[in-house]
Parts: C-alpha cells; sequence; structure tokens
C-alpha cells in the first residue's frame, strides 16, 4: 500500500479530532458532575440510572406523603386529647354529686357539662386544610353542632369516608378517625341523656355514669390507635430514609465522575494534543523525496 501526503494528513486529523473529542467530554463531565450525559454513553448504566433515579423520585413522594399524614394526626391527637380531658372532667363533676351534699350544685354542674360538651363538639368539628378531621370525606359542612337545647347533634349525612394516602409502593393507609367511630364510643349520646338527667334536677345514676366512664375509656382507645398510627409512620419514613440513602449511593456510583482521576486523564490527554502538534509540525511539511 502507498503511503500518500493526503493520507498521513487525514490520519493526523483523525487522531487530532478524537482527543478533542476526548477532551471536551471530559470536560463537560467535570462541568456537569456526571458521567451519563447522554444515554448513548453507557446503554446499561444509563438505564439503570433511569430506573434508580424514578425510585428516588417515588420515595420523595412518599415522605412527602408520610409528612402530611403526620401533620393531619398530630391535629386530631390534639383533638382527641381535649375531647378526653372535657369528658374526664365531667366524670369528676357526676362523681361529686353522688354526695347528697352536693345536690344544690346540679345547676352549676348542668351549665359546665354544656359548656364542656360545646368545647367537645369545637373538636370534633377540628379542620386542617378545610378538611374536617372526623367528618369523614365530607368537608361541605361542620360535622357536629349544639341545638336550641344544647344538646349535640350531627349534621353531616355522611361521616364514614376514608381518607387514604400512599406511604410504600405497597401500603396506602387511612389517617383520619371517621365521624362513625367517634359515634361508636357513645358519647355524644351519653352526655345528652347525662343532661337531660340533670335538667329534671336529678343525679345521673350509676348506669349512666358507667356509659360515661365506658365511653371515655373508647376515646382514649382511638387516642392510642392515632398514636400507634404516628409511631408507624414515624418507623416506615426511618425505613425510607436507608432506602433513600442506598439508592442515591448506588446512582452516584453509575452517575457520579471521580474529579481527581478525571482531571489527570484531561491532563494526559492535552499533553498528548501537544505531542501531536509537534510531531505534525516536523512531519507533515516534509514531503516522501525528504525521506528518500
Amino acid at each position: 500500500m502507498r503511503i500518500t501526503e493526503n493520507l498521513l494528513s487525514e490520519r493526523y486529523l483523525y487522531n487530532q479530532n478524537k482527543i478533542n473529542e476526548k477532551k471536551l467530554k471530559m470536560q463537560s463531565q467535570i462541568t456537569n458532575n456526571t458521567k451519563l450525559e447522554k444515554l448513548t454513553d453507557n446503554v446499561g448504566d444509563s438505564l439503570e440510572a433511569i430506573k434508580l433515579d424514578a425510585n428516588i423520585r417515588k420515595m420523595e413522594t412518599f415522605q412527602k406523603n408520610i409528612s402530611y399524614a403526620k401533620d393531619y394526626l398530630s391535629i386530631t391527637m390534639d383533638s382527641i386529647e381535649n375531647i378526653a380531658g372535657e369528658t374526664q372532667k365531667i366524670i369528676g363533676q357526676l362523681t361529686n354529686l353522688d354526695n347528697a351534699l352536693n345536690n344544690s350544685n346540679i345547676p352549676t354542674v348542668t351549665q359546665s357539662i354544656k359548656l364542656s360538651l360545646r368545647a367537645i363538639v369545637d373538636s370534633l368539628n377540628e379542620k386542617r386544610n378545610d378538611m374536617y378531621l372526623f367528618g369523614g370525606t365530607d368537608f361541605s359542612n361542620a360535622p357536629w353542632s349544639i341545638d336550641a337545647n344544647g344538646r349535640a347533634i350531627r349534621n353531616a349525612t355522611n361521616v364514614t369516608g376514608e381518607i387514604k394516602v400512599q406511604i410504600t409502593q405497597n401500603i396506602k393507609d387511612t389517617i383520619n378517625i371517621t365521624g362513625n367511630k367517634i359515634e361508636g364510643t357513645d358519647l355524644i349520646d351519653t352526655l345528652n341523656d347525662i343532661l337531660a338527667v340533670l335538667e329534671a334536677n336529678n343525679v345521673p345514676d350509676s348506669n349512666l355514669q358507667q356509659r360515661l366512664n365506658n365511653a371515655y375509656n373508647a376515646i382514649v382507645n382511638l387516642q392510642s390507635l392515632n398514636g400507634e398510627k404516628l409511631n408507624r409512620l414515624d418507623d416506615i419514613n426511618s425505613l425510607l430514609d436507608k432506602q433513600m440513602l442506598n439508592t442515591q449511593e448506588l446512582l452516584s456510583k453509575k452517575k457520579d465522575i471521580d474529579p481527581a482521576k478525571l482531571i489527570v486523564d484531561l491532563q494526559y490527554q492535552d499533553y498528548v494534543l501537544q505531542m501531536s502538534y509537534k510531531l505534525a509540525a516536523t512531519i507533515l511539511p516534509k514531503s516522501l523525496l525528504d525521506y528518500l
């Protein structure tokens, strides 16, 4: 094969272009801090990086949902604590009325219990982002109110709706305490019945007081279940933190550059390029006759 001057020039230019391409790619990787700028850079690693990045986005969404759920449950916890506190106060007042010497206090106790019932209804109508905590999924009206007789009544036609959030790939959890669970404690009906007895200037009997104690215990149970949900969300969030960290490390291995190594490689390519310029300046101006 005859080596012509054109062939030498073409080969030289080809090598120069390849070196410049390597340099540009390295400079771009250093600037963008990634070695996977295009899918074609490394198809396998690029596809794996896309999958890992998608998993990170999902986990971030789950953690946002958990944060929202914890906020919702914390407000619910405060409301239940208020309800439990008012109920406990009523229990104490009724216990004092069992002493015949305190019968003259019935009107005062009656008024106090009405105020406590109103406070309980206010807690049952607590909202978070315009959503009633205990109203199910009907947010149009306050679930409960106080009527003209001072009794608690339910306004909403349906308080059973559950509010759910996705907290992991396979878990969608309910974050609200539905109104029917509140009604299931028998607290509202019991307090209404107690007020009816007191307004007749009578002391509630042991059966009615036992109903109130049972209702109080049921409210405390709801409080405990709410607390367990908060603890479970904390545990799941901790697991997601660990998964997130592991996934980010895997993604980093796929995408991130080694700056020190890349800078050394870049300097080497620059050295090769400079040497190529010098050799070209020495060889290319000569013709084949110079070597004969």
